[in-house]
């Protein structure tokens, strides 16, 4: 008998960024394995919703006449505020719609619901679809939270983080599974979940065997690149930094941004007459690993909290997979990544000098570029192809 699923998330095609990305091709990959699945999903509102006016960012034909296994719920609050009162009561509107939604179809056959957080009110309303459907959680964990609030400094209620952390150990003790995008998180939810034994399956972000890159050639201009997320626990000081260095060196610097942060960088770059930074506008994804691909070097940075230690972003992913070498300044699991498979350097975050001067090196080396490329492409073929990764969800649905 065919297994049905229910994807429950926030963020979905076309939405950009890594969270979307990883939705969508979960929800493509099991449909095409013979699972049935639908998706449950707000309209597209990140980083703002008049992004996806635009056609371009529809690029997905097969999921654009997709209309009836992706379900979209309108949201009165559209916006992403710096305050983390208006992002709680933007999560609640969430939680509240999913819950009529999921009441609306209780009569359903689902034999899972895989809900991804953060945030954690999503999750609630997984727990009470559970009740409803009579179904089993498979809770997708892609953040530490609420140590992830904490770690931008975002929040210092130490009574309400308290009662959040109850909260996150009881979402880890309800689950009937939990599958985790970064081993860093591994040991965390173990402690949490103390002597209660649970399926925890590690399934990291990654590309599909259509994107990935053949063997490359460098081009004639050397440029550094960065893409992605430019928010609170990206260390837009240090992001400063390196972008005023590199237009000193004479270098290209190129930034496909989105985030909070983005106005005060690009006020940056004005006010310092950086000429030699380009901010460009939130891009597809394809159009976004084209430019990392036309890029000698990529860069990542994290903040120096510990929760970020544990962190994989999605950023230094798409960089490997696109064979461009990668200098971050991060540590942890995101570090040991980078150093163990050689497809670049990874340094604490503070020390932008060691980076500039890094940077300066290979561009002097061309041999090095190369061997670092080509490392990116077998880490990428060996660990982090989603058509190879699925069969651990896979597994979890048909046990």
């Amino acid at each position: 008998m065919t297994k049905k699923v229910l994807i429950m998330t926030q963020n979905f095609y076309p939405v950009i960024g890594s969270a979307g990305n990883r939705m969508k091709n979960i929800f493509q990959l099991l449909n095409e394995n013979n699972i049935e699945t639908k998706v449950l999903t707000i309209e597209p509102s990140y980083p703002n919703k008049n992004l996806y006016k635009s056609k371009e960012f529809w690029d997905d034909e097969e999921l654009n006449k997709e209309t009836k296994k992706i379900i979209r719920v309108p949201i009165k609050n559209k916006k992403y505020s710096n305050s983390i009162f208006s992002r709680l009561f933007f999560y609640l509107e969430i939680m509240v719609r999913f819950i009529i939604t999921l009441w609306k179809l209780r009569k359903e056959k689902i034999d899972y619901i895989l809900v991804s957080t953060p945030p954690i009110f999503i999750v609630f309303s997984a727990f009470i679809g559970r009740f409803l459907t009579n179904s089993k959680i498979i809770l997708e964990v892609r953040d530490l939270w609420p140590d992830s609030l904490l770690g931008v400094k975002a929040f210092d209620s130490h009574l309400t983080i308290r009662f959040f952390r109850f909260l996150e150990k009881k979402m880890y003790q309800k689950a009937d599974a939990i599958v985790i995008n970064s081993k860093g998180f591994e040991k965390h939810i173990t402690e949490k979940l103390g002597h209660d034994e649970k399926t925890i399956v590690y399934i990291p972000n990654g590309p599909r065997e259509s994107e990935l890159t053949k063997h490359r050639e460098f081009s004639s201009e050397f440029s550094v690149v960065y893409t992605g997320n430019i928010g609170l626990a990206q260390d837009i000081g240090r992001l400063k930094a390196i972008a005023k260095s590199l237009h000193e060196h004479n270098i290209r610097f190129n930034v496909i941004g989105y985030g909070i942060k983005v106005a005060e960088l690009v006020n940056f770059i004005e006010t310092e007459n950086l000429s030699n930074v380009r901010i460009f506008n939130p891009a597809t994804r394809k159009k976004s690993l084209d430019l990392i691909r036309e890029s000698n070097i990529a860069i990542a940075f994290l903040n120096d909290e510990d929760v970020f230690s544990t962190v994989l972003p999605g950023k230094i992913i798409d960089y490997i997979t696109c064979s461009t070498p990668v200098i971050a300044g991060v540590e942890g699991t995101a570090a040991d990544l980078i150093n163990h498979n050689k497809v670049g350097y990874a340094y604490e975050s503070r020390d932008i000098a060691k980076m500039i001067h890094k940077i300066m090196e290979l561009k002097q080396d061309n041999k090095k570029l190369e061997e670092l490329s080509d490392n990116c492409e077998k880490v990428i073929q060996q660990e982090f192809l989603w058509e190879t990764n699925i069969s651990k969800l896979i597994g979890i649905i048909d046990k």
